[in-house]
């Protein structure tokens, strides 16, 4: 079982493949342990052919916390963006 995973549609694909959304979760976990004092395990992402071509699902411990589409005026920093979020909403709510 993965702590945090995220599963995206099959359009947003690209941005894994490009090494934008890795990179951009990389930092983000980076970001946090700084700002925060914790760290935050990897994140598996997997694509799911079930999702909207530009959905996505945030799970945390096999529950689902988020999920959504992405415009396609957005890209990997609102995916970004809302999975962090959704990472410090569940350690508030945790604590």
């Amino acid at each position: 079982m993965e702590t945090v995973r995220i599963e995206i549609g099959l359009e947003l694909v690209p941005f894994v493949k490009e090494g934008n959304l890795i990179n951009s979760i990389r930092q983000m976990r980076r970001d946090m342990e700084q700002a925060d004092h914790y760290l935050i395990p990897p994140i598996r992402i997997c694509d799911n052919t079930s999702l909207p071509p530009r959905g996505y699902s945030i799970f945390i411990y096999e529950r689902t916390v988020a999920g959504g589409e992405l415009g396609y005026a957005h890209g990997v920093a609102e995916l970004s963006s809302h999975l962090e979020n959704n990472i410090r909403q569940y350690a508030i709510e945790a604590n």
